[in-house]
C-alpha cells in the first residue's frame, strides 16, 4: 500500500480539490483507494457525502489516529490512501509527512502563497520523503506555454529545493461545477482541460509511487 499526503500551511491552496480528484482517478485506474480526511473543516468528507458512487472510500479521522488507520487499511488490502490534512505546519503535518510515501504541496501562484510554503517544505525535507510542489489555480495562458504568472512562480519556487510538478492545475470553472454533486472533473467532463491536467498530475503521482509500474490492485468490493 502507498500513502499520498497533501500538505499546506496556508488555507485555500486547493488541498481538498487535489485530494478528491487524485482519489477518484486512482480508483478508476483500478486501485482500491481510500481518502482520509484529517481536516476539521470536512471539505473532503462533505464532498463524499454528496457523491452517488461508493468509491473511493472515505474515512474521517484525527492526526493522532493516522498511523493506526493506515495500518488497518494496509491489512484490508487497500492499494492507496490519499490523506487530506488541515492547513498546518505543526506536529500533525510532520506526522503525516513521516507516514507518507509521497507528499504534494499545493500552492496558488500569488506571492503571499509562494512565501507561505517554506515551513511545509522544511517538514518534507526533515521527513526525507519524496515531494512535489503543485501550482494550483493558475491563470489561463495566452498562446503556447504557461501564463507569465505561472512561469514566474516556478522561478520563485525553484529556490526551495523541492521539485515543482511539471503540470500545473488551472483555475477552471469545470472543477467547481464537478464538486457540487460529489464528482471529480474527470467524471463531469472527461475531455475538458481540467480533466487533462488532473490526469497528468495523477500520472506523475503514479510514476513516483510505483516507479517500476508494479501496483497493488485489489478488485474486491470495499467493506462499508
Amino acid at each position: 500500500m502507498k500513502t499520498l499526503a497533501l500538505l499546506s500551511q496556508k488555507g485555500g491552496s486547493g488541498k481538498s480539490t487535489l485530494t478528491v480528484h487524485l482519489g477518484v482517478i486512482a480508483q478508476a485506474a483500478g486501485l482500491r483507494t481510500v481518502i482520509l480526511d484529517l481536516d476539521p473543516q470536512r471539505s473532503t468528507a462533505g464532498w463524499w457525502e454528496t457523491r452517488s458512487a461508493e468509491t473511493p472510500e472515505m474515512v474521517e479521522t484525527v492526526p493522532g489516529d493516522l498511523r493506526s488507520v493506515l495500518e488497518s487499511a494496509r491489512a484490508d488490502g487497500v492499494a492507496l490512501c490519499v490523506v487530506d490534512t488541515r492547513p498546518s505546519a505543526g506536529a500533525d503535518a510532520a506526522a503525516a509527512a513521516a507516514l507518507a510515501d509521497l507528499v504534494l504541496i499545493p500552492t496558488r501562484p500569488a506571492i503571499f502563497d509562494l512565501k507561505a510554503i517554506g515551513a511545509t517544505v522544511d517538514i518534507v525535507v526533515a521527513a526525507k520523503v519524496p515531494a512535489f510542489i503543485v501550482l494550483n489555480g493558475t491563470p489561463a495562458a495566452r498562446g503556447i506555454g504557461e501564463a507569465s504568472t505561472t512561469a514566474d512562480a516556478r522561478r520563485v519556487l525553484s529556490d526551495y529545493g523541492v521539485p515543482v510538478a511539471p503540470v500545473s492545475i488551472g483555475l477552471r470553472a469545470a472543477l467547481a461545477h464537478a464538486l457540487v454533486d460529489g464528482r471529480a472533473v474527470n467524471e463531469f467532463d472527461p475531455t475538458s482541460k481540467a480533466a487533462v491536467e488532473m490526469t497528468k498530475l495523477w500520472k506523475l503521482t503514479e510514476k513516483t509511487l510505483w516507479p517500476n509500474a508494479q501496483r497493488s490492485v485489489r478488485s474486491r468490493r470495499p467493506s462499508r
